[in-house]
């Protein structure tokens, strides 16, 4: 970018700001939250909005928007209006994070919602006051992680999981192969919500200034109707959104679609470097980066997901090593693993990167297996406590539909060249030999893992093999095992990219997006046919590959 072209941005900047200074007051700003939270813009486009409108207001621009509030001296404060609120624990943290700088500013912010759940309530703790709509619940009642197992269901029709994993902990799997978790996974899963409850615990027992035993008593007696969680002093307030502007003092409570145009904009800082922000989120797979083409009514995870490919993430690498005003890099990983040898390249490309200047890997709500991998290079790691990490392992299978084919009165003739070239058919399991060779790479493959991260941890490969073997951590235990330096958010993390590479505390974070795909290409992607084609395209992505993957599922409600 020119110094032309920054002194036109910062005069544009200056003047509006000066446009938006006419407005003496803006009392109340509120923000209708989504009823999930992407981490990063999504941009749609022409079609996609056409067929579903504008993408929902992601995480950052949320965090953003609460920042510009707080920052903003003719503001009072910020209303945050619930409607249902799925979202992962470690976005949740960092919602409540950017409530609470917005409360350090001398701002008040109010919660209110028709009903919350212990997900909404998280957040909602962090305000100054929790309001309820009469008649409204609170439905504070703990946390719920079901998993399903399809290997009886599968049978029905003829179908099996053969797969090899480097340890039982390690089971992506699971769900396709057993009729029940396995003693090391039910473990692990018993762990992780433990690790989990006792934060949010401690999170509302802070911020609500109430003992943790008196948080457990409200989660173990809910449901709680409106009155009685009045009297309990679990909220603040009942009334309807008529009453919000005599309850606040105010005359106005502007939507933050009407104060988007009214909130000061930040002073750009173009004088210098900047910090590259590149997401990394999805499936990670050999190839482009791609998203589905629609919402699929049921979720398949891996195959109907969000792809993160190796080479869209190269190309993006390569252009930021080569741009001089790009001083640091923060990674933001939200993926659960994928592909063993697209983690590879990509790490190694990051590492590239990372050679040259700082990179800190900053943890969403899940990076684990594949998605730790690629932190490796980072030279420092934040994640938040509620984060999914660690997974450090490896799993190959295949599905077998021997007896599917049987059911359907199918008969596949096979034709071999080479004693093993049916090891990833379909028609047959593993054989003893064929399992031998899936071991003995997955355990090759397992060595490379844990010596990356070994080195990445300055450990040695036997202290990362005894919290390695597939095993997954919050973001809290990682810090105790030494997988992450810091916990925090994206702020903490682009704090520290600043700091490694000495910048100043105004250098810009600016996010990565990759180029756009011409209208014809568009409009093919939004064709009937184009999910079931991306859901094809994904069991094939998974098949006759080794899978740095962590388990299928993981959502606590």
């Amino acid at each position: 970018m020119s110094n032309t072209t920054r002194i036109i941005q910062q005069l544009g900047t200056n003047l509006l700001n000066m446009q938006r200074s006419r407005i003496k007051t803006l009392d109340y700003v509120m923000l209708q939250l989504p009823s999930s939270f992407a981490p990063m813009p999504r941009a749609r486009n022409i079609v996609q909005r056409q067929l579903f409108g504008a993408a929902p207001m992601s995480l950052l621009e949320c965090t953003q928007a609460l920042e510009r509030i707080g920052d903003d001296p003719r503001a009072l404060g910020v209303v945050l209006h619930f409607r249902g609120l799925a979202a992962n624990y470690a976005d949740l943290q960092t919602l409540r994070g950017a409530i609470l700088r917005l409360r350090e500013k001398d701002k008040r912010a109010i919660a209110f919602a028709p009903s919350y759940r212990m997900t909404e309530y998280f957040v909602a703790s962090a305000c100054d006051e929790i309001l309820l709509v009469p008649g409204g619940m609170l439905d504070t009642a703990g946390m719920l992680s079901q998993q399903i197992f399809l290997k009886d269901g599968m049978a029905a029709v003829g179908l099996q999981m053969d797969s090899v994993a480097i340890t039982p902990y390690k089971s992506a799997s699971d769900m396709l192969a057993r009729s029940q978790p396995s003693p090391e996974a039910r473990e692990q899963t018993n762990w992780l919500l433990d690790s989990l409850f006792e934060i949010v615990l401690d999170g509302i027992a802070t911020t609500r200034k109430m003992k943790p035993a008196a948080v457990r008593e409200m989660i173990d007696a809910a449901l709680h109707n409106d009155s009685d969680a009045l009297t309990a002093g679990y909220i603040d307030g009942v009334m309807n959104e008529e009453a919000l502007l005599a309850h606040l003092g105010v005359g106005t409570i502007a939507p933050w679609e009407e104060a988007d145009g009214q909130v000061y904009l930040p002073a750009p800082d173009f004088s210098g470097k900047y910090v590259a922000l590149l997401y990394a989120g999805g499936a990670i797979v050999d190839g482009e980066s791609q998203s589905p083409p629609g919402d699929l009514p049921i979720p398949l995870p891996f195959v109907g997901s969000e792809r993160l490919g190796d080479a869209t993430l190269i190309q993006q690498v390569r252009h930021l090593i080569r741009d001089e005003r790009c001083g640091a890099l923060v990674l933001y990983i939200d993926s659960g693993g994928g592909s063993a040898t697209a983690s590879e390249t990509m790490a190694s490309a990051l590492g590239e990167f990372a050679s040259t200047r700082p990179l800190v890997a900053c943890m969403g709500g899940v990076a684990a297996s594949g998605g730790y991998y690629i932190a490796t290079p980072a030279h420092w790691i934040v994640a938040q406590p509620s984060t999914i990490t660690g997974s450090i392992g490896v799993l190959m299978g295949k599905l077998v539909n021997s007896e599917m084919l049987k059911k359907m009165r199918f008969n596949a003739v096979s034709y071999l060249r080479g004693e093993n070239a049916d090891w990833i058919a379909g028609e047959r399991p593993f054989s003893d030999q064929q399992r031998q060779m899936v071991r003995g790479s997955i355990e090759h493959l397992y060595r490379q893992f844990i010596k990356r991260v070994a080195d990445s941890r300055g450990k040695t490969t036997d202290e990362i093999d005894a919290i390695g073997g597939g095993r997954v951590w919050t973001g809290a235990q990682a810090l105790e095992c030494g997988l992450v330096d810091q916990l925090g958010s994206l702020d903490d993390a682009s704090a520290k990219a600043r700091a490694l590479a000495k910048l100043p505390d105004s250098a810009p974070l600016t996010l990565v997006r990759g180029k756009g795909k011409p209208i014809g290409v568009q409009l093919a992607e939004q064709n009937p046919a184009a999910m079931a084609n991306y859901v094809a395209e994904g069991i094939t992505l998974i098949s006759s590959r080794a899978q740095l993957l962590m388990p299928f599922e993981w959502r606590v409600e």
